[in-house]
């Protein structure tokens, strides 16, 4: 028993020992957020869904299969690209909310690629330490700041410099998060000397990652000189007080990155200085905001032998000194003592048995906690966990990883239970129509150069009647040129003399809407909407693939907005065997072709080849000539 004691006691000694660092499992926990979409990995499908406009705070590729949110330094490129045509307030304002929240706290403790480099650091190798010479090379990231990510884009627009040819977090994240997956097979015949080059990079960073701390960090990344300059006057991030810096370096010695101060340019705010320093001069910013210092009574006698008032004596700095506003005179027999503040953990449990008892050790006095107190009247012993419930700090300190921890899990649910929408496509039909404005008597469903809109009612709804009625009678005037309409009877239960009865008294038999029955061999209503509401408006684009629906009435502002050109593009998915739109007009950039626009009219009756390419492929671009 004794050596099966030992053993648990041994691993529970390495478990603890061992156990990660609040800031290990704070990047782990970025990390997992900023990638949170996980099935992105298994379906081979980079994540378009509404959070892809905001900006993580870190360096996380927009291309990665998990990624929820887009590159701050992605998306200050693509901004800058079209700086001639739009001004980039909003990539600007969100660099510069993360930059005085946070800075490069950022760095050390919420950016993936950061984390990934610490990983590989601690492969046990021999390690190249910092020295003058890396400190030049930390220079090199404010060169590609200002010409691979300012002047590149400003000068060759949609050209995002960083990302094209330098930055490896793209390579792990986009190609080594798509390319694995079945699905993009088709994406190598695309590789070239780009990728080629980008892969080599990408294999030096790694190595050199290993034996140089943080390296892409210190001599390559923008975004971390973007943050550098906030660093001063960022809120949270760690600072120095220099009215007790003895200057004995020790902080500087524990650093790995190349900072000539705590807290300059080059400092990722991670917060290893912070124990090492003898005299205590360094700590959190904003701290204070948050974190109350700890606080007990001391009961004392002075040098006379006459009791003094309590006092109320504050542990905070590594010094404890007295609160009270008003005090005896003879009360200064008890001065301000310097000791050796206690460790991160020791701190955090100022207000618990521990700290009370280190303080009475210092003082010499018998130290009271207020809390106890009532406990120790009745001669019961105080609860430890009820006692970390009434430290201020430990409950916002739990609040805060409760809330934590809620998101985390929320986020999870939501990228990877919600369903891949894929956009439904209805077939063509042929259908009789009721009303005899309508020239044809039959109407038939089939590709256009315009969205469809179907309207679905029942006549036994007066919601929906009433609906229809105002549509024909006063939307529809505003945008029958913008897109064709259909108006289906959904109720099999009704004759058709009942349906065209109502269609005859509401004025709608004179209207060049085609009115048709959706009936059960039809099915074009379970087939656009499920079991929904009666009243029903489907948004179709060119290939007849549902890109919208709208409950009950809907105003004649939405059907525009749905109805816009822009809108229907960006929600139509092209299949072999798709007619392409013959409205569809493209700029043109070359100056031999004299329009400026492509119109497809142009080729009706002939064969059209359409080559797609982009900028970041050296296929395609080896390809063209």
């Amino acid at each position: 028993m004794a050596k099966i004691k030992q053993f648990f006691m041994s691993v529970g000694l390495w478990i603890k020992n061992h156990f990660p660092t609040r800031r290990r499992i704070i990047q782990v926990y970025a990390a997992l957020l900023t990638n949170a979409s996980l099935k992105g990995y298994s379906t081979g499908l980079i994540y378009d869904g509404p959070t892809k406009v905001l900006c993580s705070p870190g360096l996380n590729c927009y291309s990665c299969p998990g990624a929820v949110a887009a590159c701050p330094l992605g998306s200050l490129q693509n901004s800058l690209g079209s700086a001639k045509t739009t001004t980039p307030y909003y990539i600007i304002g969100i660099l510069a909310l993360y930059g005085l929240l946070l800075a490069r706290t950022i760095c050390g403790f919420l950016c993936p690629f950061g984390f990934f480099q610490d990983m590989l650091y601690k492969i046990k190798t021999p390690k190249v330490k910092k020295s003058v010479g890396t400190r030049v090379l930390s220079y090199l990231k404010y060169l590609f700041l200002i010409v691979l990510v300012i002047a590149v884009p400003l000068i060759y627009h949609s050209v995002p410099g960083f990302c094209k040819y330098i930055c490896p977090a793209g390579l792990i994240g986009g190609a080594g998060g798509l390319l694995p997956n079945s699905r993009n097979a088709d994406y190598f015949g695309m590789l070239g000397f780009l990728f080629s080059w980008k892969f080599a990079l990408l294999i030096v960073c790694v190595a050199v990652c290993v034996f140089i701390y943080r390296a892409f960090c210190r001599f390559i990344c923008p975004l971390g000189a973007i943050y550098g300059f906030f660093n001063k006057i960022s809120l949270m991030g760690v600072k120095l007080d220099k009215s007790q810096c003895i200057e004995c370096g020790a902080c500087i010695a524990k650093c790995k990155m190349d900072i000539k101060h705590v807290g300059d340019h080059e400092c990722i705010n991670c917060g290893e200085c912070i124990p090492v320093c003898p005299t205590k001069a360094i700590s959190w910013k904003g701290s204070k905001i948050f974190l109350k210092p700890a606080s007990v009574t001391v009961s004392a006698a002075n040098a006379g032998g006459e009791e003094l008032k309590p006092l109320n004596v504050y542990i905070e700095n590594g010094t404890v000194s007295n609160a009270n506003a008003s005090v005896s005179d003879k009360s200064e027999a008890v001065a301000p003592v310097e000791y050796a503040a206690p460790t991160e953990q020791a701190v955090e449990r100022a207000a618990e048995e521990e700290s009370v008892k280190e303080a009475q050790e210092v003082l010499g006095v018998e130290v009271e906690h207020p809390e106890e107190q009532p406990a120790q009247k009745q001669g019961k012993k105080p609860n430890a966990l009820a006692l970390k419930f009434k430290n201020r700090n430990f409950v916002l300190e739990f609040v805060a990883w409760v809330l934590a921890t809620a998101l985390l899990v929320g986020a999870l649910v939501y990228y990877n239970t919600r369903p891949t929408v894929e956009m439904q496509r209805i077939k063509s039909f042929t259908c009789e129509t009721y009303n005899t404005a309508y020239a044809e008597k039959e109407y038939t469903l089939s590709y256009s150069s315009k969205p469809t809109v179907i309207i679905f009612w029942n006549s036994r709804n007066a919601i929906g009647i009433d609906y229809v009625n105002d549509f024909v009678a006063n939307m529809y005037p505003e945008v029958k040129d913008d897109a064709n309409f259909v108006i289906a009877h959904i109720s099999n239960a009704d004759t058709q003399e009942t349906v065209q009865g109502i269609i005859d008294e509401k004025g709608w038999n004179t209207s060049e809407i085609p009115f048709i029955q959706d009936t059960a061999e039809l099915n074009l209503y379970n087939g656009c909407c499920g079991d929904n509401s009666p009243t029903m408006t489907v948004f179709l684009n060119f290939v007849n693939a549902i890109y919208a629906r709208h409950s009950g009435p809907v105003t004649l502002d939405t059907i525009k907005q749905e109805i816009d050109y822009k809108n229907v593009w960006e929600n139509t998915n092209f299949q072999v065997g798709d007619k392409i739109p013959e409205q569809m007009t493209i700029p043109t950039y070359h100056s031999a072709y004299t329009a400026d626009s492509y119109n497809i009219a142009e080729a009706k009756g002939k064969v059209l080849v359409f080559n797609f390419w982009y900028v970041s492929c050296g296929g395609c671009v080896a390809e063209l000539p």
